[in-house]
């Protein structure tokens, strides 16, 4: 049975409930160019290989709570953190973000496994059981970066400038299991236009989207802890995600561009090979996805 079908309603926090509700977050695909397109029956056979392999790419959630604390309890939402004042510091969670109802949220990256300012561990995540799941949202990047300006003001007392921002962020959203489809049709798209075809660049942590589950996120879908310190526990995750999943994390793919345009690439940045990976498999990958799509 192909992986996209008609998904149950999403469910939402009562505030956000407010402002937009299940059936705006499924309208919402109108909004993206990606559905504009209408693949034949090989390149719908193509996109069901994506899909499968990207959702074999964990979801990754930054933390600087003790390891121990989540395999235990599973990823907390801010509302339910006993002692959250104790995390306080590294939360982004705003008055805008608690009057939507945000704070009742898990947030997760796709694809995004690097160093980050939210703590030294990052947890890996079951993206198949997270994505699809009606407890999910996702949107292209984090509501401060179209709520800068407004995000210490209640969603129910902003001005006209803010509403129409708040509007514009939340047609963006929509359900994991669009969003999967979003990333599986702008992926197969770039690599059957692109001149090289050895893996799908991602270049921020934002190009997978920012992820949204409302409540926990049981301990059984969590994997063991990756110290981002240690370079011996992160690159073997990168080299996966070239060889099986036919991508490259921002590390590399800036690491790849410099190499391109002759620069020198920071110590961070690292080629395909200093961490040990294949390309080649990376490239098989989509060169078999490629000839199925390329059959019509």
């Amino acid at each position: 049975m192909p992986l996209h079908h008609e998904s149950p309603k999403t469910v939402l926090s009562p505030e956000l409930e407010q402002f937009t509700d299940s059936d705006k977050i499924a309208a919402n695909k109108a909004n993206y160019r990606e559905f504009d397109w209408i693949p034949d029956r090989y390149e719908q056979e193509a996109l069901e290989r994506v899909r499968n392999m990207f959702l074999d790419i964990n979801l990754s959630h930054a933390t600087a709570s003790i390891p121990e604390h989540l395999q235990r309890d599973g990823i907390l939402p801010i509302d339910q953190l006993v002692n959250k004042g104790i995390y306080d510091w590294r939360s982004q969670t705003h008055t805008l973000d608690e009057s939507l109802g945000l704070h009742r949220y898990v947030f997760l990256h796709w694809g995004a496994f690097h160093p980050t300012q939210n703590g030294r561990y990052i947890f890996p995540v079951d993206a198949r059981e997270v994505l699809l799941s009606p407890n999910t949202i996702v949107t292209p990047r984090d509501i401060n970066a179209t709520m800068f300006s407004f995000m210490g003001t209640e969603a129910s007392t902003l001005d006209e400038d803010g509403r129409v921002r708040l509007n514009n962020y939340l047609d963006t959203a929509l359900s994991g299991g669009d969003w999967v489809e979003v990333i599986a049709r702008r992926s197969l798209r770039y690599m059957q236009r692109t001149s090289s075809c050895d893996s799908f660049p991602i270049k921020n942590h934002t190009d997978m989207g920012e992820v949204k589950h409302l409540g926990t996120v049981p301990p059984q879908l969590l994997g063991e802890p990756i110290d981002i310190y240690d370079p011996q526990a992160i690159h073997p995750v990168w080299k996966s995600m070239i060889e099986e999943n036919g991508v490259t994390v921002s590390y590399v793919t800036n690491a790849l561009d410099a190499e391109e345009r002759g620069f020198s690439k920071s110590d961070k940045d690292k080629l395909p090979h200093e961490i040990g990976a294949d390309i080649e498999k990376s490239r098989g990958l989509w060169r078999e996805i490629l000839n199925i799509a390329q059959k019509s």
